[in-house]
């Protein structure tokens, strides 16, 4: 696949005065699907995780538009091992996480202003990390306002689906776009579909986003910081176990 069938334009979109035009990092050979990119704008030191950062949810490859000064908090994840839970003995697969702190320049280039190894990606968005972003945002204080997406970079979908538009038709894996995360992400024909039309009122999700299990009358965030509604054997979990994606 051409890396230009792999984007589409977004119609009308463009980049605000002032704003700088950016294509964000793709995650490096290797690492994890469960690596991320956001940007970083305020610190909560009563929250956990993601939650204590919080900041807008960034594809890798699209092209966006941000003010400048923006920062960006990166996070690699690679595969280390695996291990069982205690609680449920099921087995899991751990990871480290490469989390980076960088500045948007002027000239649209990211310079890092940060970075550090965690061996275990449950413990990476700790009280040290959340400390240090609260000091590059002291030096650095954020706009504060959402990117601007310009061109999208195809998100393939990893399993058969049928298309969330009124064609209905069957998608290879591969050969369709996500919409939305976790269990809730839907895919699309891309680079579009030849009968989009309103799309129906979905049905309300009855089952555990984490376990597919009856129940779901508890808040949970899994461990790409994906919130989601959890039965209460999974709520009982620590984040580093579920998984919504």
């Amino acid at each position: 696949m051409s890396s230009d069938s792999a984007r589409r334009q977004i119609p009308g979109a463009r980049v605000p005065d002032g704003w700088v035009r950016l294509t964000v990092p793709a995650v490096p050979d290797g690492m994890r699907p469960t690596s991320w990119r956001r940007t970083l704008e305020s610190v909560h030191p009563g929250q956990s995780g993601v939650d204590a950062l919080p900041g807008h949810w960034l594809n890798p490859g699209d092209e966006i538009a941000l003010p400048t000064g923006t920062l960006l908090l990166t996070a690699d994840k690679a595969a280390t091992g695996t291990a069982v839970s205690t609680r449920t003995r099921r087995r899991y697969t751990t990871e480290d996480a490469h989390l980076t702190i960088s500045f948007l320049a002027p000239d649209g280039t990211l310079t890092t202003l940060w970075a550090r190894h965690y061996a275990r990606a449950a413990s990476a968005l700790g009280k040290q990390v959340i400390n240090k972003a609260g000091t590059l945002l002291t030096t650095h204080p954020s706009p504060g306002a959402p990117p601007v997406v310009l061109v999208e970079a195809q998100r393939p979908n990893r399993r058969s689906a049928i298309c969330r538009h009124a064609c209905g038709a069957d998608i290879a894996p591969g050969d369709g776009h996500l919409i939305g995360s976790g269990r809730d992400a839907e895919v699309e024909h891309w680079p579009d579909c030849t009968a989009p039309a309103a799309l129906p009122v979905p049905r309300p999700r009855r089952t555990c986003d984490n376990c597919e299990g009856p129940g779901r009358g508890h808040d949970a965030t899994d461990s790409n910081g994906i919130p989601g509604r959890v039965c209460a054997r999974c709520a009982r979990e620590p984040s580093y176990l579920l998984s919504f994606a």
